[in-house]
């Protein structure tokens, strides 16, 4: 069918804009698309004769989806879907389409309910995604909400049920465990689930040039501490979306904050040597009397006993049975950082920057502070970005509860309470 095919152009038009076109501003991607939507409507009011029944309603609901091309709330598309579920109710994309107008105009009770009405008819991926993104936006106690992310996650593994090979559902798939991540205590199961999830999207030949899956996977792997991949998508976010400014400032500041940390550990903490002595002296009289390892009791309630380890003996990754400890030298602070980051040196002198996830914002430790660290897991960095190049080693810490400070096991008081920032932006 010849208007199917326009509209499908006309979309094809705007999804990938900046792989054809160099704008000099967002308007002229806007002016550009509007003049492309009067080319497409052309069409159909060369197509208006004896049109009726249902082929009048697939004319209609095309000419509405043309219309819905655009990102404002157009309110003759609302009124000619409007027209077309109440004579034909089961034209399962006329009421997607209808959802869609109402998300648009503000109205997410009736989008929602539009959504639901096709689901009645049929279940289909579109309205299971477009479900799934409503309901992360909805509640209004912390329990209602995270209920409705719950839900929202059940939706999105539906529409992936649907259709495995559909990028588009794993990608939704990948936004639902994120806020589920963002919304409990960011457990790192969840992350692994999310950039999976994305990783699957990226299979889908149409989801390359998507610049919000690139913005979310780099948020999601900045949390998982893979910073040169972060840094990689917020760029390609930044070339499939050049007028969209978080990209580039996330961006800007996940390369200073690294630049930060780097800094503060080659420098230990621009800390005068004879501090530093005295914090080193500090540190090996607190560790002679103790023992060579130290036993705590889990939250399981059973023993666990942790082997003294310096610094230099930890191997790369998860060192189950060990704990080192250290004295805290600086803070390394960065306005949107996941973590509450600081530099800490050994009985060795050894610097190395310590993450520390889910710890209470305003919290944590102070200078000269004697940090133990539970089963440390520890990651080395040598990559380039551009001109610039990065090499250090961190340890990530997702839970304050892996901490001692001063000797004194950190509570849950110190744990942060879940939060979660949802914007009106579409997955």
């Amino acid at each position: 069918m010849a208007l199917k095919v326009a509209v499908e152009e006309l979309y094809t038009f705007r999804d990938h804009y900046f792989e054809n076109h160099k704008a000099e501003s967002v308007d002229q991607k806007i002016n550009d698309l509007s003049e492309q939507l009067n080319k497409t409507l052309k069409i159909f009011s060369d197509q208006t004769d004896e049109l009726n029944g249902l082929k009048k309603a697939e004319y209609d609901l095309l000419k509405a989806k043309a219309l819905n091309v655009l990102p404002d709330f157009n309110s003759e598309a609302l009124d000619i879907l409007t027209r077309v579920v109440k004579f034909h109710p089961k034209l399962i994309e006329a009421w997607n389409e209808l959802g869609t107008c109402f998300w648009k105009k503000g109205d997410i009770k009736a989008a929602k309910s539009c959504f639901e009405s096709a689901l009645r008819e049929e279940k289909n991926a579109e309205s299971l995604r477009s479900l799934s993104m409503i309901l992360r936006q909805v509640g209004q106690t912390p329990e209602e909400k995270l209920a409705k992310i719950h839900e929202s996650l059940e939706k999105a593994k539906e529409a992936v049920n649907l259709n495995i090979q559909d990028g588009k559902s794993w990608y939704i798939l990948g936004n639902a465990y994120l806020s589920l991540y963002f919304s409990t205590d960011q457990n790192p199961n969840l992350l692994k689930q999310c950039l999976s999830a994305y990783n699957h999207a990226f299979s889908d030949a149409s989801m390359k040039c998507n610049p919000d899956l690139y913005y979310n996977w780099a948020m999601a792997l900045k949390y998982d501490e893979n910073y040169r991949m972060a840094l990689d998508y917020l760029e390609k976010a930044m070339i499939y979306d050049p007028f969209w400014n978080e990209p580039k400032e996330q961006l800007e500041m996940l390369v200073k904050h690294l630049e930060n940390i780097e800094h503060m550990i080659i420098k230990k903490g621009r800390m005068k040597s004879r501090k530093l002595k005295d914090l080193k002296s500090s540190l090996q009289k607190e560790l002679i009397p103790s023992s060579l390892s130290e036993t705590y009791t889990d939250k399981k309630g059973q023993t666990v006993i942790l082997e003294r380890c310096k610094f230099s003996c930890l191997q790369e990754g998860l060192n189950a049975g060990k704990i080192i400890t250290g004295k805290v030298i600086c803070h390394v602070y960065c306005t949107d950082s996941p973590s509450f980051t600081f530099c800490m040196i050994d009985e060795e002198e050894s610097c190395f920057c310590v993450n520390v996830y889910n710890m209470v914002q305003g919290k944590g430790v102070i200078i000269g502070d004697s940090v133990a660290i539970h089963q440390p897991f520890l990651q080395h960095f040598n990559f380039s970005f551009h001109d610039k190049k990065f090499s250090f080693s961190s340890i990530r810490v997702n839970s304050p509860l892996q901490l001692e400070v001063n000797k004194k096991k950190l509570g849950r008081d110190m744990l942060a309470a879940p939060r979660l920032s949802v914007t009106l932006k579409s997955d």
